[in-house]
């Protein structure tokens, strides 16, 4: 790939009060400063080398991207120094370190196009330039250019005609040979050069078919936020989705074996299932013990689902006692089970869910069987239970989401399996 050089030395002046200390290169765009993603989509589409052309608060542009090595880019800077050169007067002070040809993009600008597909174009025309153009019809704004397949018949910026339906996009191509000997320094408006290019069948053009944003005003910067924030919520459904999938790969099918023939036991012995979990678990339990009773035919209770009773036994002997006092008036026997969903297995420890592991004591004592779906390491679950299938963490910040998610992707398993299911669930027993 060509170099590119990142014009980033404006003002910002419609911006203010935001970029009264900052650069508008370091706005902050859902997260990360707008330069940020600009040279992470740039290393992603192949570009080694960049020339940032700075100049209000450019020094701290420098200090945020230093070298570009963090972004596996070589970064320069070019200094308009002490006035502003203007866009075309910032590229040829830029010239020594952008070589023959390059590609230029505005620093306010995000344009997710194919820049592969752009530097072909430009070789292919043979032309000295090369204005990347959107069909535009003044929708985003003023259309500035007269554009036929290939070819730029007429750019004007400062006095656009009725015929003209496209807009200068923001990416060009062009080559050092473009700017005049003698005129380095002095100031110069890129908007000037193109004309005089497109005037003189010089300025190629290929169209582009993507939408830009620009943070340069405060609409412009409102709807690149809302659209990268749109953006990470489905970047996250995907993380989360292949999260999800390498849980599945991950996940002990054995141990779910070894569950599904506990369960067969108990329903065979005549025993009962006592489902226990808190939070968002004590909900799956709920419904595991509809579709265990409904399903599979075993008698199947969740302590959870008698709310004045729970609330009674918190109120009066602590929150530790609910399961297992509640587990002594059932007459917990050796033939019952206990289903624990939990993320962290209980901890006396640590005191978390200590009425899981009180419980769990009471049912080693009279014999019960145990077994769950947990998450994490599976806790004191783990430690006792005769099968467990633990929910692999495949990332430490969705423990919670994913383990109980599989609680119930793992029960639903369970009342489907042929050592396990009686009767037939309703959608699938109606004729097709």
């Amino acid at each position: 790939m060509l170099p590119i050089a990142i014009l980033a030395g404006g003002l910002a002046t419609r911006l203010r009060p935001i970029t009264q200390s900052i650069p508008k290169a370091l706005v902050d765009i859902a997260g990360k400063p707008f330069i940020v993603r600009q040279l992470e989509y740039l290393r992603a589409q192949g570009f080694e080398r960049v020339v940032l052309c700075v100049g209000h608060l450019g020094e701290q542009i420098e200090r945020a991207v230093g070298d570009g090595s963090a972004f596996g880019l070589d970064v320069r800077y070019s200094y308009d120094g002490e006035r502003l050169l203007g866009t075309g007067g910032a590229l040829q002070r830029a010239l020594p370190l952008l070589g023959e040809q390059f590609f230029v993009a505005h620093g306010d600008s995000w344009m997710p196009v194919d820049y592969v597909a752009i530097e072909r174009a430009f070789r292919v025309s043979g032309k000295p330039a090369l204005m990347t153009v959107l069909h535009n019809a003044d929708r985003w704004d003023k259309s500035n250019v007269l554009y036929e397949p290939g070819r730029v018949v007429e750019y004007n910026k400062s006095a656009p005609r009725p015929d003209m339906h496209y807009i200068d996009y923001g990416i060009a191509v062009l080559s050092a040979s473009i700017f005049e000997e003698g005129t380095r320094g002095s100031v110069l408006d890129i908007a000037d050069i193109y004309h005089a290019l497109s005037l003189a069948g010089d300025l190629a053009g290929h169209e582009v078919h993507e939408r830009f944003y620009e943070i340069g005003s405060p609409a412009g910067l409102t709807e690149t936020i809302a659209f990268f924030t749109k953006g990470q919520s489905m970047q996250y459904a995907q993380q989360h989705l292949d999260e999800a999938a390498e849980i599945i790969k991950r996940i002990d099918v054995g141990a779910i074996e070894r569950v599904a023939d506990l369960l067969a036991s108990v329903k065979r012995d005549g025993g009962r299932i006592f489902f226990l979990g808190v939070g968002g678990s004590a909900g799956n339990c709920s419904h595991a013990v509809n579709d265990f009773r409904k399903i599979v035919g075993i008698e199947s209770y969740a302590p959870t689902d008698n709310v004045s009773e729970l609330t009674a036994r918190t109120n009066d002997e602590g929150w530790a006692s609910v399961f297992v006092e509640w587990l002594k008036t059932s007459k917990l026997q050796a033939k019952d089970a206990l289903f624990v969903f939990s993320v962290g297995g209980g901890n006396l420890e640590k005191n978390v869910s200590p009425n899981l592991v009180l419980a769990l004591q009471l049912a080693r004592e009279v014999g019960a069987k145990v077994t769950g779906v947990v998450g994490r390491d599976g806790g004191y679950t783990a430690k006792v239970a005769d099968a467990c299938v633990i929910v692999p963490t495949v990332n430490p910040e969705t423990i919670t989401p994913h383990s109980e998610a599989f609680q119930a992707v793992i029960w639903h398993l369970l009342v489907s399996h042929p050592k396990l299911k009686a009767n037939q669930t309703k959608w699938e027993s109606v004729a097709k």
